[in-house]
């Protein structure tokens, strides 16, 4: 199946998407790593930049080194190695804080939530010792490894861990100015949360 041949829809995708822990011995399917990678691509990243750099490891002498860096990888035959090239990310005005991170994280959410779309399971991986990564995989000093991305069949399908409540991470400010020019009288204005 490809990305555009999926019946499933963005609410589908981003509900049945899943922290994937257990997979399949089989390998994902070249045209479905592609589909990923397009996924990636489309991904937005700050000014556009697109400083993602993200290495395919499949070959089995690699996926074993890198169980030296982490003990997450799962099994996954396919593992996506989410880097960033700092000599180029963005870095905001006022203070140089690094977007490279925040880009590599919604370029993986875009792949997850493709996987999900093509029935592959995913996982985010942050817990990883990046000298060794580094290391397996040759990167050079200008890339920062974000996160790993191990992609294959499930093993099983389960549902989203316990959410908290939308009231419980939702602030919700209004200003006096904003309801004046909105005409509202801060007396009988009653703002709910959605």
């Amino acid at each position: 199946m490809t990305l555009k041949e999926s019946n499933k829809s963005f609410y589908d995708c981003i509900n049945e998407r899943f922290s994937c822990r257990k997979f399949k011995e089989d390998r994902i399917k070249t045209e479905e790593v592609e589909q990923l990678l397009e996924a990636a691509n489309l991904a937005p990243t700050a000014k556009n930049i697109q400083p993602q750099r993200i290495y395919v490891v499949e070959n089995e002498a690699l996926l074993q080194k890198l169980t030296e860096a982490t003990k997450y990888t799962y099994g996954a035959k396919t593992v996506f190695v989410v880097c960033y090239d700092k000599s180029i990310s963005y870095k905001r005005a006022i203070d140089e804080k690094e977007h490279g991170d925040i880009d590599c994280a919604i370029v993986a959410t875009h792949m997850m939530l493709a996987a999900t779309a093509i029935n592959l399971g995913s996982v985010m991986v942050c817990a990883f010792n990046e000298e060794i990564v580094r290391a397996v995989l040759s990167i050079p000093a200008n890339y920062v490894v974000s996160c790993l991305l191990p992609v294959g069949y499930p093993e099983e399908i389960r549902e989203h861990n316990t959410r908290i409540d939308i009231e419980d991470f939702v602030i919700y400010r209004w200003f006096d100015w904003k309801l004046t020019l909105l005409g509202l009288d801060l007396q009988d204005a009653k703002v709910q949360p959605i």
